[in-house]
């Protein structure tokens, strides 16, 4: 299926929206919201496309300023707010009253502010590898010794720099050299100032206060070795949500919905089922 572009208040959001379901069903099938991490566009969740869309209705896209949506003038600051509200804007235009939310890393931290801000659209929440805030040793890191990550993103280009820190996102051990420079290539489409203006989204946003007052059921999927969203922060996301289940992948990384799709397809459609409707 081609995707499909939608103007969705100032920009025009490239979306893919795939029903395999059996056509003589009596009920409709749900609507599962793939949303991508930073810097990424849909194509990474293609492994999950045909493991959901038997069953559900499975909504994609680039997020602002990524893959083929629009990309912002430079200098544009980013929200998370403002992320949420694109994502709101693009089911309504669909007619899509609720859905289970599939975040990946910040797409996952989207994810959680949409269930603040519009609990009454989301009937689960489902994070893959997310932080509720980023470990400031991560943000070190990822400048690459320069004074901060617009100027890496200056010296190495988005693509150079996805290079030497892509062992953080995604576990290097386990993903094929094929995977590895599809990713880089993935990210490098991504313009430098866009690049910018998602960093300080992400490094702005902190969710562990507001934790206590998402009451979406929330299932928490992480790599057991994941350098983002570590164990301890995980535990701490789980005890802090009224209504959380925690499944932590052994021995594996970061990036677990390209390492691991069938796994995290498994638990999402486990967690849903047994979710009250």
């Amino acid at each position: 299926m081609a995707h499909q572009s939608i103007r969705v208040g100032d920009i025009d959001i490239r979306y893919e929206l795939i029903d395999y379901t059996p056509p003589w069903r009596v009920t409709p099938p749900e609507t599962i919201l793939l949303f991508h991490g930073y810097a990424r566009n849909m194509l990474f969740w293609q492994p999950f496309v045909s493991l959901l869309a038997g069953e559900y209705r499975v909504l994609r896209f680039d997020a602002r300023g990524c893959g083929d949506t629009t990309r912002t003038p430079p200098g544009d600051r980013y929200s998370i707010t403002q992320f949420v509200d694109d994502s709101i804007g693009l089911i309504d235009a669909l007619g899509i009253d609720r859905v289970h939310w599939v975040g990946e890393s910040s797409g996952g931290i989207v994810g959680l502010t949409a269930a603040l801000n519009h609990p009454e659209r989301l009937r689960t929440l489902s994070l893959c590898d997310t932080p509720f805030k980023r470990p400031a040793e991560i943000t070190a890191l990822y400048t690459l010794g320069e004074a901060d990550r617009a100027t890496a993103f200056e010296k190495h280009g988005v693509g150079g720099w996805c290079r030497q820190t892509l062992s953080y996102r995604l576990d290097t051990t386990r993903a094929s050299p094929e995977l590895c420079e599809w990713y880089i290539a993935q990210m490098d489409r991504t313009p430098k100032d866009i690049a910018i203006a998602l960093e300080l989204m992400v490094r702005r946003g902190d969710l562990w206060p507001k934790l206590p007052d998402i009451r979406t059921p929330t299932l928490i999927m992480a790599g057991e070795k994941s350098p983002i969203a570590k164990a301890s922060m995980m535990k701490g996301m789980l005890e802090s949500l009224p209504s959380a289940r925690l499944r932590v992948l052994p021995g594996y990384g970061h990036g677990i919905n390209l390492l691991a799709p069938e796994l995290c397809v498994q638990e999402i459609k486990s967690f849903i089922h047994d979710t009250p409707t």
